[in-house]
This record gives C-alpha cells, sequence and structure tokens, in this order.
C-alpha cells in the first residue's frame, strides 16, 4: 500500500528538525571584543588591551595563537613572543564574559607599523582579531634633534648678523694687504692712501664698528683699483714727477728765499700726494704740465735778470751803473717776492725786465748771449713738458692675489669660517632637503617610475626647492648684511 506524498514530506521535515536541535548539530556563537585592536605606542613600552570573550554554548579546547606581526614592506617584524595572555581558559561556560589581558612587548621593537592577528580556535571553528601596531621613537632623542637645529639656526643667524660681516672685512684686509705691499714702491701715494684706509678699517673693526670698517675698506679698494686699471700710464707721470722733483733740487733752483721756487716745490709734492683723488693720469699730466711751464718761468725771469746785471755791469759811466743796480734790485726783489699763481704780476715783472734790457743796449751796453746752465751745458736748463696719456683705454691688470697661508683649522680664520659658512649652506640644500626628498620620493616608492615622466618631475621640481630654499637662506644672511650697513 502507498504512502501518500504529503505524508512523506511530514516526516522528512521532522526528522530534519530533530537532528538541528540536538546538541550535536548545534552551533556555538561566539562574540569577541573589540573586533580590532589598534595600538599606538612608543618603542620600550610595555602596553595592555583587554579583550572579552562570550558565548551562546559551551566550547572546549579553546586555544589562543599569536603570529608575528609584519611591517608594509615585509622587511622588519614585530615577533609573536611580544604578544602575551596572561590568562588564557580551555573551557567557557555559556553567557560567562571573560576578560582576556593581552600585552605587548615594545622593548625590542623598531619604529613603523606592523599589522597582523590573533586567532581564537576551539571545537567547532576559530575567531580572528586584526591587530595593527604602530610605534615611534621615544621623545627626548626627537626633542635633542629639534633643539639642534633651533640652536643651528640660531647660530646661523647670529653668525649672519654679526661674525659674518667681521669675517668678511678681515678676509678682504687680508686680500687687499697682500695685493698693495706687493706693489708699494710704484704705487707711491696710492699704496699711501689705501693702507691709510686699511688701517682705518682694521681699528673700526676691531673696535667692533663694521659699517665703518666696510666704509675705509671700499675706500681703499676704489683707491687700489684706480691705480691697477691705468698703472702704466700713472708710472708714466710718476716718473716725470721724479724729473721735475731732480729739477728742483739742482743748484740753480735751490734758493728757498725766493717764494716762488718754496711753492713750486709744495705744489709738486701735493700733486704726487693727491694722484689718488684724481680721475684720470690725465688729470695728472696737466698739473705737471702746467707746473714744468712755471719751473720755466722762472728760470727765463731768473735768466733775464742774471743778463740785465752783465749789462749794467759794462756801463762807463759810474752815475748810471749806479741808477740801473737800483733798480734791478727792486726788480731782484720783486722776483722773490712773486708767487706762480700771480700771473699778472709775472707778466709785468717780464715786461720791465725787457724794457729796461732794451734801454740798457740803447745806452751802448753789449754783452755775450749765451747763457749756461748748471752742468755747463749752453742752456738754462728749461724742462720739457709732460708725457702724454694712451689715448686707447689701457689693459686692465688683474690683481696679483697670492695663495692664502696654510691655516691648522677653517674655523680659526675669517676666511675659513666664510667658506664653511657657504659651504654648509650647499650641503644642508643637497643632504638636508634634496637628501630626504630623493629618500621620501625615491628609496621608499617601490614603484618609482610607474607614473612616467611625472615621477622624474616630482624629483626635478624637489632639487629645484632645494636649491631656492638653499638661495632664501643666503638671501636672508645677505639681507642682514645690508640692514647693518
Amino acid at each position: 500500500m502507498k504512502i501518500p506524498h504529503i505524508s512523506i514530506l511530514k516526516s522528512l521535515f521532522l526528522s530534519l528538525f530533530i537532528l538541528i536541535e540536538s546538541p550535536a548539530f548545534a552551533q556555538a556563537e561566539v562574540v569577541i571584543n573589540p573586533r580590532a585592536i589598534t595600538v599606538n605606542g612608543t618603542r620600550g613600552e610595555s602596553i595592555t588591551r583587554t579583550v572579552t570573550l562570550r558565548t551562546n554554548e559551551k566550547i572546549n579546547n579553546l586555544k589562543i595563537v599569536t603570529s608575528d606581526l609584519l611591517s608594509a614592506d615585509n622587511n622588519s617584524i614585530l615577533p609573536a613572543e611580544a604578544i602575551k595572555l596572561t590568562s588564557s581558559p580551555t573551557q567557557v561556560i555559556p553567557q560567562e564574559l571573560i576578560s582576556l589581558p593581552v600585552k605587548f612587548n615594545l622593548q625590542a621593537a623598531s619604529s613603523g607599523e606592523f599589522t597582523g592577528e590573533i586567532v581564537f580556535t576551539y571545537e567547532a571553528g576559530e575567531k580572528t582579531i586584526p591587530v595593527i601596531i604602530r610605534l615611534k621613537d621615544p621623545w627626548p632623542l626627537p626633542l635633542i634633534a629639534l633643539l639642534f637645529g633651533i640652536i643651528i639656526g640660531m647660530a646661523v643667524s647670529a653668525y649672519s648678523s654679526q661674525g659674518k660681516l667681521s669675517d668678511e672685512v678681515t678676509v678682504n684686509l687680508e686680500n687687499l694687504r697682500i695685493q698693495i705691499d706687493s706693489d708699494k714702491v710704484e704705487a707711491r701715494s696710492f699704496w699711501s692712501r689705501a693702507d691709510m684706509y686699511l688701517t682705518v678699517a682694521k681699528q673700526a673693526r676691531d673696535a667692533k664698528q663694521i659699517t665703518d670698517a666696510q666704509t675705509a675698506l671700499n675706500n681703499a679698494k676704489e683707491v687700489w683699483n684706480k691705480w691697477i686699471y691705468q698703472r702704466s700710464n700713472w708710472y708714466i707721470q710718476f716718473r716725470y714727477y721724479d724729473m721735475l722733483r731732480n729739477r728742483l733740487n739742482q743748484d740753480d733752483l735751490r734758493d728757498t728765499s725766493a717764494l716762488y721756487i718754496q711753492a713750486l716745490d709744495r705744489d709738486l709734492e701735493q700733486y704726487l700726494q693727491n694722484s689718488p683723488v684724481l680721475s684720470t693720469p690725465s688729470e695728472l699730466q696737466q698739473l705737471l704740465d702746467k707746473l714744468s711751464q712755471q719751473i720755466n718761468t722762472y728760470l727765463q725771469l731768473k735768466t733775464q735778470l742774471e743778463k740785465l746785471k752783465d749789462l749794467i755791469s759794462v756801463l762807463d759811466q759810474p752815475e748810471q751803473r749806479y741808477e740801473w743796480e737800483d733798480k734791478t734790485s727792486e726788480l731782484t726783489q720783486h722776483f722773490y717776492m712773486l708767487l706762480p699763481s700771480q700771473e699778472t704780476e709775472i707778466q709785468t715783472l717780464q715786461t720791465d725786465i725787457n724794457t729796461s734790457i732794451e734801454k740798457l743796449r740803447g745806452l751802448g751796453a753789449q754783452v755775450s748771449e749765451v747763457f749756461k746752465s748748471v752742468d755747463g751745458s749752453p742752456e738754462v736748463g728749461l724742462v720739457i713738458q709732460a708725457p702724454s696719456v694712451w689715448n686707447k683705454d689701457s689693459l686692465q691688470v688683474p690683481f696679483l692675489v697670492k695663495r692664502w697661508r696654510a691655516i691648522a683649522s677653517l674655523w680659526q680664520t675669517a676666511n675659513g669660517r666664510l667658506r664653511l659658512f657657504y659651504l654648509s649652506s650647499y650641503l644642508i640644500s643637497f643632504t638636508v632637503f634634496a637628501g630626504s626628498g630623493f629618500n621620501q620620493l625615491y628609496w621608499t616608492k617601490p614603484t618609482f617610475g610607474a607614473n612616467g615622466w611625472g615621477d622624474y618631475f616630482a624629483l626635478l621640481a624637489l632639487g629645484f626647492g632645494a636649491e631656492a630654499t638653499r638661495n632664501v637662506v643666503t638671501q636672508v644672511a645677505r639681507k642682514a648684511d645690508e640692514s647693518t650697513s
């Protein structure tokens, strides 16, 4: 006899329900909180987190398994031994809330982010808790690095505003001193004037008056550049000065009672000493040429007076001779009182002497017209005109800078400190800014080049930014110099 289909289905559903409700087939529901563990800590710490566990059914053989935590690049690990559970029950009673302390020992861990999981296994299944641990270095060393950077910045600022200016003045003083001392003999008044400015600059630097020291140093450079750029033309005029000096020292012009000669001697020396304030050698040439003409004028007047005296000496009548001697004495006295600047008086005296000579010749006085100079030659010792200055631009003679003396330490000299300052700006630019950026954009980026030219332009911008930062730092130092000056 066949059983109806409906009765068979009812029997099957009833059997299935009985099997599901039996303890052998029941599934235990395990609830674990928190669902993930995140730890933000510092190397060397020991951190504890609490995990709670609850189940609706009794579970046996509960095991908690920890594994190594890996860094993002899988190059560093936090070993499983660093994760410990203080208590781990093997059985859990239904509806019982169990607290499981999880201790993370971070003494031997390195800084970075580590990920892993804690696995809870039991008879009917398993549960996992993701674990993320982020570690950083302890605060003392970063704080020291920060303070060290601040100290370096303060030192650079202090050196830029005070020591750097003084060192620059010292270096320029030493270099310019070497240059002028190598050309001391030929430079003459240029050396004297530059040496005076260098002495003033050194005294101002020692007195911490940097602005005054820089001003004096710039004046010394200006004087010395004027000598260097037209050295040959200045030298020609100095040789002509020597010739005029020798002419004034000859016996026929050593008459110190003549104000004219005393004025010429004074003017000649003044022209030499004031050469550094003249714009070009042509100005000195004009002054010396004028002085040579004044010497010739004096010699001509003196020669005419001597001729007048000789004509008087050959007069036959004593009365005429006495009368002309008195007049000649007046002319001679007037001659000794003349100054080179009294051109009108000189012209008048010259006219009076020539008129007297013509009158004496009208009285029949005749003498030889040949007058000898001090060396015996039939000349009156006139002075030639000053040599001309080149019209072409003088060749610029480069500064002859000798090598600096060997020094034990760069920091012990101003020159060394300046070199260290500028070198450090490049080192900071390429090691700190560029180095850290290259490390971030290249070494720590495993897919460099995946973006094509974009990655390379990022490096290009980084290099430009590093140099721009270095330039800003040096510009700040330079602006500090300008504001101080």
